[in-house]
This record gives C-alpha cells, sequence and structure tokens, in this order.
C-alpha cells in the first residue's frame, strides 16, 4: 500500500488540534483533518492517539452517548 502524501504530518496536526483545548469527536477530528489536505481514516487517526499517548501525551477518551469524545487531560 503506497503511502499518503502529508501522512507524516496527520499526527502533528492530531496533536495540534487535541491541544486546543476543546474535546473533539473522531469526525471532527477526521473532518479538521481534511481542512489540512490530509485525508485519514478513523483507524490511522486512532493508531496515532496510541502512539500520543505512548510518547506521553495525557489524551482522554470519553463515551458521550454513542460518540467518543478526546482531548488532553487537564493538569491538577
Amino acid at each position: 500500500m503506497a503511502k499518503k502524501p502529508n501522512g507524516k504530518l496527520k499526527i502533528l496536526y492530531v496533536k495540534d488540534i487535541l491541544s486546543e483545548g476543546r474535546p473533539v469527536t473522531m469526525k471532527e477530528l477526521l473532518e479538521r483533518l481534511q481542512r489540512h489536505g490530509i485525508s485519514a481514516e478513523r483507524k490511522s487517526v486512532s493508531d496515532d492517539l496510541k502512539l500520543l499517548r505512548r510518547y506521553g501525551l495525557p489524551i482522554a477518551c470519553v463515551r458521550r452517548g454513542r460518540a467518543t469524545v478526546y482531548s488532553l487531560k487537564k493538569s491538577p
């Protein structure tokens, strides 16, 4: 499978979107990435979120009704 253009930028955009401080759904993440010219699938963004957690980013994942919302955990 060929690599997508801007694929390496995707994880950086995901980090930036989460750093804005507003909780976002997966759908919103995908739409925001699309605005930057990056087409992505849920699975690849989910993998990016896992990598960012491994890197040490405190990403919260909360179910709200049928949607899952992602945000950065607040520092105490």
